[in-house]
């Protein structure tokens, strides 16, 4: 008697063909989730910048700005789509730059967020971060209070 290990050509045919319904039923959700996650991500980044701008200008003892970035990635630029990233400017110096949020929705104050020496702000100021395909409760929203501190809600995208 012989015996055979393995599967048979029908056996893998019909493993093959499981496989592709659970992969079909579970890739939106899971393109669903990568939205979410990369706006969790973003939002955070932009809230460590906040954080550190506020500690720049306590540590300098003078204004720092957290604004809309140039082209070049080297001066504030004036608008409210922060998409093409941001900087943190004390004077002239340039403190540190981020790069563009890619495929992400960023919206914040159309000229920037200035630090005083105390580390308070000298106007309040909302951002929000969403997916392009946003839907549902995907959107963040970073609130910066007078004092400085942050306070990050998830809203609706409508």
């Amino acid at each position: 008697m012989r015996f055979t290990r393995g599967f048979t050509l029908i056996e893998l045919m019909v493993t093959i063909a499981v496989l592709a319904i659970v992969i079909s039923i579970a890739v939106p959700s899971f393109s669903g989730m990568l939205r979410e996650n990369r706006s969790l991500a973003l939002t955070s980044e932009l809230q460590g910048a906040i954080q550190l701008a506020r500690s720049e200008a306590v540590k300098r003892r003078g204004n720092v700005v957290l604004c809309r970035r140039n082209a070049a990635g080297d001066a504030c630029q004036n608008g409210t789509d922060w998409a093409n990233g941001w900087l943190i400017l004390a004077g002239t110096t340039v403190i540190k730059v981020w790069d563009s949020a890619g495929s992400l929705v960023v919206t914040g104050p159309n000229t920037g967020l200035t630090f005083k020496s105390n580390g308070a702000v000298v106007a309040t100021a909302n951002f929000a971060v969403n997916a392009s395909g946003c839907s549902g409760l995907q959107k963040r929203t970073l609130t910066v209070s007078t004092i400085g501190s942050t306070t990050l809600t998830k809203v609706d995208c409508s």
